[in-house]
């Protein structure tokens, strides 16, 4: 497992198989880890010379005191520092607001669940609605997402504080890692690895996030600490318990991400599975939890068949079609997903675990491999943990997508595990180190690598720069909707929203049933200008399938030629257009008008803000519409009884003018 890790993550075997193209920041890192890695050895060096044996006492007494407060203290304490830490920088790097279009995708899902539906009605004029990852077809509108991440979110947002969901996960994550990690090894390690866990960057950037990786952290954690106690339990009764436990834990993850519970779920059932072949009272309690765990698989199916129509049917693969499930085939990107490219990806992941996990001026991933080398008598527990890393690289490289956020997201479930292997390698490497000089600058240089992180000069590797990155990042994203609707006193209105003119092409392409990945890949290379002629014209012509409308429109945007894309366009407004080529005076307009309305603002944003009626269909005081300029009338039967308004885009966040102004036709 060891060389496996130094391969995929020291060894930057991403970049050797792509000539350095894969991870192009990994030889800045590098410099970066020598450069500070060596200024930290000479600093350890020093100051367990000048200290010398006041270190071994100092640090002797810190793990005394560690080990004083008692169990139940120090977790609480642990869990209200991570809940505090995640909180604060929910506020500070993301203003409480969804960062992601995934985030936006589920908040919107969520409020369809507090309206008391599993979906909600789909809008007939969908392209003034739909973002990408959101079916709307057949009547029904949901997010892509399994019901259960939609779920935890409508939990907050029924108190008025979704921002605050994934800081108390991370309490309970931490609360029950730590309890997991006590029974399971012993105290000190649990103690050491549960205060690295608390202090890795990754771990509170995406606590502050809305994303749904935490409930599944949550849930995979509670199971762990609940088999642990199974593990221990000699009594019938106390097995029962902890298994119903495994059962329900197991279950809430696989609501959230079923596939990481499966693999989490796989890992534990072998487990026990050994543990009852030697213990046949235990085959009862592992009947039970199996029996308990089928009721929220049951839910996560059931609401399957109220969105999608099949129980197995996942709304992602419903809105993507099959291309996006595991496999080596061909990806919704139409790039053929290989063994060689999912080992690429894998590789990747690593890579990028070595620079985000810690931050540290070490890689992150040498720290695990230093930590699963010096493990030389290996438990049960080493080998369920190492057992569970192995899957999720192996499976994970069969995923076409390569996931980011805060660092490599896909492997977070796994987080603890690389963080206990990094804390098992320090404490072994300073107990064994026979010299004391040695053992000294051991004992100090984690010390100082923290205080680099987050206390040091920015750099490829800094937690306090990434956290500062994260607060400058996309700041329109951080706009509170929700004040701005107060401040202005909207009563049945319909604003509005100018997203840019890729976003508005993007949109009307979806509603002919194009996927969002061939949009973009469309976009890439067809005349901007072309496919709005084309898709104005379609609107007049009659089509047999959403398929032969597809086709003609893209067919004739190709024919006008080979376009190329523009630059100096923000991400979000970038398009193709063919050289020499003379835009209409509409094409003219669509592009001038980003400008004319003041910005553009995606539309995902306002999605996560709408609210549903006891209906089923949009409803509220504020309903958010895609301005699509002259289209924009299409809705005046839809919504006649309203007040129109367009959204004024704040020029900065601190901008408390009324960000809703009367509407007037182009």
């Amino acid at each position: 497992m060891a060389a496996i890790c130094a391969v995929l993550g020291v060894f930057p075997l991403a970049n050797a198989m792509t000539n350095g193209v894969a991870m192009q920041w990994w030889p800045l890192a590098v410099r970066e880890w020598l450069l500070r890695g060596t200024l930290v050895l000479v600093a350890a060096a020093v100051l367990a010379a000048v200290l010398g044996g006041r270190v071994d006492s100092a640090f002797e007494r810190a793990r005394r005191e560690l080990l004083a407060v008692p169990p139940r203290t120090f977790a609480l304490a642990m869990s209200l520092l991570a809940f505090g830490a995640a909180a604060f920088y929910a506020r500070f790097s993301f203003a409480g607001q969804p960062f992601t279009t995934d985030e936006m995708a589920q908040a919107w899902h969520a409020r369809i669940l507090l309206s008391g539906h599993v979906s909600a009605v789909a809008e007939p004029l969908r392209e003034f609605f739909n973002t990408a990852p959101v079916f709307d077809r057949d009547g029904r509108w949901f997010s892509q997402y399994p019901i259960g991440g939609p779920a935890f979110i409508a939990t907050g947002l029924a108190f008025g504080a979704a921002w605050l969901v994934n800081p108390v996960l991370l309490g309970v994550a931490t609360w029950n890692v730590y309890r997991f990690l006590a029974l399971a090894f012993d105290e000190f390690v649990a103690r050491i690895t549960t205060l690295l866990l608390v202090l890795s960057p990754m771990v509170l950037i995406m606590s502050a996030s809305q994303m749904n990786h935490l409930p599944t952290l949550a849930c995979v954690s509670i199971a762990l600490a609940s088999l642990a106690r199974w593990d221990l339990a000699s009594g019938e009764r106390g097995r029962r318990r902890a298994a119903i436990a495994i059962g329900v834990a197991l279950g809430g993850a696989a609501l959230v991400r079923p596939l990481d519970a499966a693999l989490v779920g796989g890992g534990v059932g072998i487990f026990q599975l050994w543990r009852a072949s030697r213990d046949r009272g235990r085959w009862a309690s592992i009947a039970v939890q199996v029996a308990v765990g089928c009721l929220p698989i049951a839910l996560l199916l059931w609401a399957n068949v109220r969105t999608t129509g099949h129980p197995f049917l996942f709304g992602y693969d419903a809105l993507n079609g099959p291309e996006h499930g595991l496999g080596f085939h061909l990806d919704p990107n139409a790039q053929m997903h290989t063994p060689e490219r999912g080992l690429l990806i894998v590789s990747g992941y690593m890579m990028r675990l070595s620079r985000y996990l810690f931050e540290w001026p070490v890689p992150g991933v040498l720290l695990v491999v230093v930590g699963l080398v010096a493990i030389r008598n290996p438990t049960r527990w080493d080998v369920l943990l190492a057992g569970l890393i192995a899957a999720f690289l192996v499976v994970y490289s069969a995923y076409w997508f390569d996931g980011f956020f805060a660092g490599p997201r896909f492997l977070f479930t796994l987080v603890p595990a690389f963080v206990y292997f990094t804390a098992r390698g320090l404490i072994v490497l300073t107990a064994s180190v026979p010299r004391p000089v040695i053992r000294r600058v051991m004992l100090i240089i984690p010390l100082l690598c923290a205080l680099v992180a987050w206390a040091g000069p920015d750099g490829v590797s800094s937690a306090r720069g990434r956290v500062k990155m994260y607060r400058e990042q996309r700041t329109k994203l951080k706009t509170d909707i929700e004040a701005q609707i107060r401040q202005a006193h909207l009563r049945k209105a319909v604003v509005f929203v100018n997203e840019g003119w890729r976003g508005r092409l993007q949109a009307r392409l979806r509603v002919l049933g194009v996927s969002q990945f061939l949009a973009d890949r469309t976009l890439q290379v067809v005349d901007a200008c072309a496919l709005q002629t084309a898709l104005d014209a379609e609107d007049t012509l009659v089509a047999r399938s959403d398929s032969e409308r597809v086709e003609r429109v893209i067919t004739r945007a190709r024919s006008y030629g080979e376009a190329r894309l523009q630059q100096g366009l923000s991400a979000d407004q970038t398009i193709a257009l063919v050289p020499g080529s003379r835009p209409t005076p509409k094409c003219l307009w669509e592009f001038q008008r980003d400008q004319a309305l003041g910005g553009t603002l995606a539309f995902s944003l306002f999605l996560a803000h709408q609210r549903v009626g006891r209906d089923g269909r949009i409803d509220g005081d504020v309903i958010f519409v895609r301005d699509l300029g002259e289209r924009n009338e299409l809705l005046r039967t839809r919504f006649a009884d309203r007040t129109w308004y367009r959204y004024r885009l704040a020029p900065s966040l601190g901008d408390t003018a009324i960000a809703f102004v009367p509407y007037w036709s182009r």
